[in-house]
């Protein structure tokens, strides 16, 4: 590990997207459901700022949202310009100016806890990259809230499914920021995802000959940065509410603490 150098970090709370969690619980925006008496976005600023290795929280909002108002005191907030996910996370750049990285965290992570999010940090600051993402094996999401709801990667390492939590630098975003707008605005069209991933990588996966090191490969390639996958431990930063049938999970399991 590294010396304890800290990052900022940016707190996704942009959306203006109808989302069904919000419709089946008649809140103006997810980030504001209260899950065992707390919004969400407040549980995630809460494990934030307890991370040793999180110097500063900043929420992103889409123009007067109506997040702002149920902030906790002395939290910061900024609006979006614009409603890409680049976007977003260069209004968190923005406001953390004069740091390289951000960190980058969803506004739905009920379970997030500050232990998930230091060895994150650690782990990706140690790759040295200037993307990295994080997945967690699927047998230990099994072993907390299930697996059934949630898109799980089989590959030749094991079974995986997709983190909340990203480490990214600021000249990454100001040299390939487009690039990554076209790969997100893609990656949930069957045909402009084929294409970008290639026909070889896709039967690589169908045969089940793709590895980890291999998406990490074709990331970069695609995204023309150093990528990094970390495989964490800690299967909360896998488990973000987006459907109403986790709403009962998030409270049972934070009840249980």
């Amino acid at each position: 590990m590294s010396e304890a150098r800290s990052v900022p970090a940016t707190v996704l709370a942009a959306g203006t997207q109808p989302d069904p969690v919000a419709a089946a619980t008649d809140v103006p925006h997810k980030a504001m459901l209260e899950v065992a008496g707390q919004p969400l976005v407040n549980r995630v600023i809460d494990a934030l700022q307890q991370a040793q290795r999180v110097s500063d929280v900043v929420v992103v909002t889409a123009p007067d949202s109506p997040v702002q108002q149920i902030l906790p005191a002395g939290v910061a907030w900024t609006e979006s310009s614009g409603e890409s996910f680049v976007d977003t996370i260069t209004a968190g750049l923005d406001y953390h100016t004069g740091h390289e990285h951000t960190l980058l965290a969803t506004c739905d992570l009920a379970l997030l806890t500050a232990e998930a999010v230091d060895h994150f940090v650690a782990e990706a600051l140690d790759s040295g990259a200037e993307l990295c993402y994080s997945m967690v094996r699927a047998e230990r999401a099994e072993l907390l809230y299930g697996t059934e709801d949630h898109v799980v990667v089989r590959l030749r390492d094991g079974s995986f499914i997709g983190g909340n939590l990203a480490l990214l630098s600021r000249d990454f975003i100001r040299r390939e920021g487009q690039r990554l707008k076209t790969a997100y605005a893609g990656r949930k069209n069957p045909i402009r995802l084929a294409r970008m991933l290639g026909s070889r990588f896709i039967w690589r996966y169908i045969t089940g000959r793709l590895a980890v090191a291999d998406i990490v490969e074709r990331a970069g390639q695609i995204l023309g940065c150093q990528a990094m996958v970390v495989d964490s431990p800690y299967a909360e930063i896998g488990f973000d509410l987006d459907k109403p049938e986790h709403i009962a999970i998030a409270q049972r399991h934070l009840q249980e603490q």
